[in-house]
């Protein structure tokens, strides 16, 4: 009985020993250790090409990478694969800026994948037929690609021009010099331009013609205008004329009675001639048709010069009228009224 209360006190003098402490803490620890080793995980993190393996008990990849001080942005991918075995993979894939110029507007997106067709739809941006870009459509997106779009167009611009008339002066003796008298009233003429722009991004940068139409003609104006000894014919038989008279005729009627006359644009005569100024009418049995004629008044003043014999009238062959001089208009003939002028014959 002594012996074992003895054994007992040794027993409690253990216990209360410094060893006997630090063997349980040893047991304690151990305990720990196998308990948390049950717990703890391996994970593989991959950002970009650093690849670190980690042991954690967190099971969520936000604690797992802020346990170990990995901070990711807002536009970074991270991937879990979860734990398999006790074993895991997390992969950070961090986001890129890309630049989209389009509209006079840069935006800034943040960007991990893609390619420049999903860009634009992301951003809800269509091409027109002739809009420029300045990447495939396929080009995977990377870091710091600057994509500009430009919109191309071609716009139709009508421009119209009035076209001046011009002015004719037709010099008569059937006016006094310097008096004028308008014949037929000018007109201006119209004429349409059609041009075809191309612009990139609202500018002009080249402008073609495409069309160019008449829409109407000008008119030219004719004047008449006075000049003492011009003559009305443009008839020119080539004689040598002196002091208003040819050098040589066969005859001349002189004093003779003149009139004037015109007639529609094509007209016939009684010789079978188309009428025309320097073609006259006479009376075929004093004057026979096609007889080579030169004209003037006694004072030169007035000149009808040359001209055919190649038509006839009432007036005419009653002898009321020695020659009827045909001209171009109707306001010629009534300015030429009734006169007195030489009829020469030349052949």
């Amino acid at each position: 009985m002594r012996r074992l209360l003895q054994n007992a006190l040794q027993f409690g003098e253990f216990l209360k020993s410094r060893i006997f402490a630090v063997g349980v803490l040893f047991a304690g620890l151990a305990c720990f250790v196998f308990m948390l080793s049950q717990r703890t995980n391996a994970v593989y993190i991959r950002d970009g090409d650093i690849v670190a393996l980690r042991f954690t008990i967190n099971d969520e990849p936000e604690d797992i990478l802020s346990e170990y001080g990995i901070m990711t942005m807002a536009y970074d991918s991270v991937d879990f694969t979860g734990f398999s075995g006790r074993v895991g993979e997390i992969s950070i894939t961090r986001a890129f800026p890309v630049l989209l110029t389009v509209d006079d507007t840069t935006n800034k997106y943040m960007k991990t994948d893609g390619s420049v067709s999903s860009l634009l739809a992301e951003s809800g941006i269509a091409l027109g037929e002739h809009d420029t870009i300045n990447f495939p459509l396929s080009h995977s997106l990377q870091e710091n690609d600057h994509i500009v779009i430009q919109r191309v167009d071609y716009v139709t611009r009508t421009e119209e021009e009035v076209i001046p008339f011009e002015v004719e002066y037709h010099q008569t003796s059937l006016l006094r010099n310097g008096k004028q008298h308008i014949l037929t009233s000018g007109r201006e003429g119209l004429k349409k331009y059609v041009y075809v722009q191309r612009t990139v991004d609202g500018m002009v940068y080249e402008e073609q013609l495409e069309e160019e139409t008449l829409v109407k003609k000008p008119q030219t104006q004719e004047v008449l205008q006075g000049a003492t000894g011009v003559p009305v014919s443009p008839l020119d038989f080539g004689y040598t004329i002196r002091n208003g008279v040819p050098t040589h005729y066969e005859s001349v009627i002189k004093n003779a009675t003149a009139t004037g006359y015109t007639a529609r644009a094509g007209a016939g005569t009684a010789s079978g001639r188309r009428a025309g100024v320097g073609y006259v009418a006479v009376n075929p049995e004093v004057i026979p048709y096609g007889t080579k004629l030169y004209i003037t008044s006694p004072d030169n003043k007035f000149v009808y010069g040359y001209a055919v014999a190649a038509d006839t009238g009432t007036g005419l062959m009653e002898g009321i009228v020695d020659v009827d001089l045909f001209y171009s208009t109707y306001y010629e003939s009534c300015l030429n009224g009734l006169r007195t002028v030489n009829i020469y014959i030349l052949e």
